[in-house]
């Protein structure tokens, strides 16, 4: 069982969009997730109001690090318009429950920029939005760099832009990383999940990577059912992809036996 769900994992991707931008040379950039680890917390960084703070006297909750880079013109504000589409659908209070710290990857980013793009993203939210439940910090090539690297986020710059991938990082109110989510739109539920199991500090296990490809998001019932199709399909894949590794590792040996 634990095989068929480390293979369901590996073929299928939990989430159906790449976790990835491709660079120009073709190099992949990725995230190398770093479940459990620590964030260090004595990184300053600039806040949109041109103060420096460090992550420490920001992160007393569970919070949601959304990497992007402000002049981006084409996944960072896609991305932030999701996450202010699933803050809105969701039952959780920001400020209360969560916050979010959008965190510049861009050291050419600055404070002024910063505070120009919060508001829009605060009131597509279309709830009543804390302003310090949402901060946007930009900061010095060596605080990029430390943040970056301890999440595992790993981009490349180019002519025009970034490539970069596209994700939400979950920490605990310690700054330990719990869940990574992919892609640019969210379901509440997924949503949800990922922020208890940030204020609880649990790092998400493959087995419930495995239930979650396993399930689909009823949005009339909004909840989760289980996916007979896509189980199926997957399961087929999988003893065809056996079936073949058989055919090939057999066939072999009937040749070494008659040479």
């Amino acid at each position: 069982m634990k095989k068929i769900l480390f293979l369901l994992i590996v073929l299928f991707p939990v989430n159906n969009v790449s976790a990835h931008e491709a660079g120009k040379a073709g190099q992949s950039i990725d995230v190398n997730e770093q479940l459990g680890a620590q964030v260090p917390l004595d990184i300053p960084f600039y806040s949109e109001a041109g103060g420096t703070v460090t992550l420490k006297e920001l992160i007393n909750k569970p919070t949601v690090i959304v990497p992007v880079y402000l002049s981006c013109n084409n996944t960072c504000p896609i991305l932030l318009m999701g996450l202010a589409d699933v803050i809105e659908k969701s039952k959780l209070q920001p400020g209360k429950d969560y916050q979010v710290l959008a965190v510049s990857f861009d050291e050419n980013d600055t404070p002024k920029i910063a505070s120009e793009k919060k508001p829009g993203y605060l009131k597509a939210t279309n709830i009543p939005f804390p302003d310090d439940a949402w901060r946007f910090l930009t900061g010095s090539p060596e605080s990029i760099q430390k943040v970056t690297q301890a999440v595992g986020f790993q981009f490349k710059k180019e002519e025009m832009g970034f490539s970069h991938p596209v994700v939400l990082i979950f920490l605990s109110p310690e700054g330990r990383i719990v869940r990574y989510l992919y892609g640019v739109t969210f379901f509440p539920l997924e949503f949800e999940l990922a922020v208890t199991e940030a204020a609880q500090g649990i790092p998400v296990s493959i087995a419930r990577k495995a239930l979650m490809y396993c399930m689909s998001y009823d949005t009339q019932g909004r909840k989760y059912v289980f996916n007979t199709l896509k189980v199926a399909a997957t399961l087929m894949i999988v003893t065809i992809v056996s079936f073949f590794t058989y055919l090939v590792v057999t066939g072999r040996k009937r040749k070494d036996r008659f040479k």
